[in-house]
Formats: C-alpha cells, structure tokens, sequence
C-alpha cells in the first residue's frame, strides 16, 4: 500500500490495465507453440487459475473473461517468448519443419545442418519429413540458430558436391517444400500458408509474391514486358476492393452536392478503378451505393 500511494503521488501508479494485449498473446503462445496455461503460468510466475479465466473467463460461475487485469499481471504474461519456457518442454513443430524443408530447398541436406545445430541426425530428418509431433524448445532455438547461420550461405561455398546440393534441391521440389521467403516473418505460425504473408510489393496490389523483386505472378509479367511498372493498374482482390470502398463511405464518402448521394465516380476514382467496375463488383456483393451506405 505504501509502494502504491507513493506510486499514485508521483503519477506513475497503473493499476488495471486493458487485457485483451496479454488474452491475445496467451492465446498466440497456445496457438502457435501450443504451450499449456500452467506452462505459460509458471514461466510469467503468475497463477494459472488466473491466465486461464484471463482467456476463457470461468464457466462454472458464469464469469466471463475480464476487460481488465493488474499492470503487473499484465507485464509478466507479455514478456513471455517460447524461449522462455523449460529447455525439455514440448512445442509445436511446425516452424523446425518448415526451416528444414527451406534449408533443403536451398540445398543444405541434415548432416550439415545437423552439425552446426549440434543435435541429432535422426531427430532434423524426421522433423523434416513431418513425423515428430512436437520438439523440445532447445531443439527447436538450436534449428532456428542453424537457419539463420545457413539460410544465406552458399552450400557449394561449403564444399559440398554439386550431386548432393543438385539432388536435394530435386528432391524438395518433387515434395512441394517451400522456400524461407514463403514464410516471409510468420515461418513459426501454423495457421499461415506458403506466399499468403508476402504480399506483392506493388502499392495497393494483395496479391502474393514469388519474385525476388517481391512482385505477383501480373506485374512480374508486365515488368518484364515493359521493363517498367509505371501507369500500371493497381490490382486488388474484391474483397480489398469492397473494404476500401466501405472505409472511404465511412470516414469521407464523396457526396454529389445536387442529389446528396454517394457520388459513384469520385468513389471509383478515389479507389483508383472506373465506375463500370466498381458497379459489378457491388452487383456480385448485391450492394448498390444507397446499401452500401447504409451497411457502413
């Protein structure tokens, strides 16, 4: 009580704060490493009673899960990483795997990426194939140690035969392995598919990338039509499309000073289409622009 009035007189005292921060990252550590409360629990040094009503609220009281948590709570639950979590403790897999499968595509076969993770040659091959359910967190540190070291080398820079690198290579391709650039930052995420976080680096274009110059399947053939991107369309899905309309109605619609409708040619313009398309598209969502209006 005396550290908090203290607190509260220098105006540095927080209290409650918001909890849906720690609720979606106790979440993201059960979704992603598949990491249990009480593991969670320990590792914070909190009670586990305590994370598990903080993401599910407690049921048998009818309670549910609370809009605000203390500040220290808060702190504790938010500074937990997987590394975090005992070195014996089982995790999730699926980022070993897909580093593995990367390294291969690249043609690092598991010897070599077994010497420089310092871990077992029977242990990185099933990984690789899909076998094991769950890795130890040391394992695990210790693949994505060895991947950032190998990812950017050169495995004929190692020395290793041109047959070896050549038939790894084949081989991944044969199996439909993916290479680190489909992961783009979320390689750990189970919920990600290859290319869906790599985005065409077009302005405004949804589209994945599978181009070192980061461009779709559309613009990388334009570019190498046209040996240029300028006055390009900027290509979004319909979806986006009806996203940004539905923003741009909200927030600053385009109103026709004599009818004080939605103007459906300044919209079309401000989302860098023609009125003819952006039409269709609200004819397949069964929208006009009075129910477009409405709906936002």
């Amino acid at each position: 009580m005396r550290e908090r009035k203290q607190k509260i007189k220098l105006g540095t005292w927080r209290g409650m704060v918001d909890a849906l921060p720690a609720r979606q990252h106790v979440q993201e550590l059960r979704t992603v490493w598949l990491a249990s409360y009480a593991a969670i629990a320990s590792t914070a040094q909190v009670a586990a009673t305590g994370v598990k009503h903080l993401v599910e609220g407690t049921p048998a009281r009818e309670l549910p899960p609370p809009a605000r948590i203390g500040a220290r709570m808060s702190d504790a639950l938010l500074t937990v990483t997987v590394d975090d979590l005992p070195d014996a403790y089982l995790i999730n897999p699926v980022g070993a795997t897909r580093r593995l499968r990367a390294l291969a595509v690249q043609g690092w076969p598991t010897t070599e990426i077994a010497d420089v993770a310092d871990a077992q040659l029977a242990g990185l091959k099933a990984l690789r194939i899909g076998t094991k359910p769950r890795v130890t967190v040391a394992l695990n540190r210790r693949i994505r140690e060895a991947f950032d070291v190998l990812i950017g080398a050169d495995p004929y820079a190692a020395g290793l035969r041109k047959g070896t690198v050549t038939g790894l290579r084949k081989q991944a391709r044969e199996r439909g392995w993916h290479p680190a650039e489909a992961w783009a930052d979320a390689i750990d995420d189970p919920r990600v598919k290859p290319w869906q976080m790599v985005r065409c680096s077009y302005p405004m274009c949804v589209n994945g990338s599978k181009d070192e110059r980061r461009l779709c399947t559309s613009h990388l053939k334009l570019f190498k039509k046209k040996g240029t991107l300028e006055g390009a369309r900027l290509m979004r899905n319909s979806q986006a499309l009806l996203e940004d309309a539905r923003f741009i109605v909200a927030t600053e619609p385009p109103i026709n000073p004599q009818t004080q409708e939605i103007d459906g040619e300044l919209l079309a313009a401000r989302l860098g289409t023609t009125w003819e398309a952006l039409e269709r598209l609200l004819n397949r969502a069964e929208l006009n622009l009075g129910k477009l209006r409405e709906s936002v």
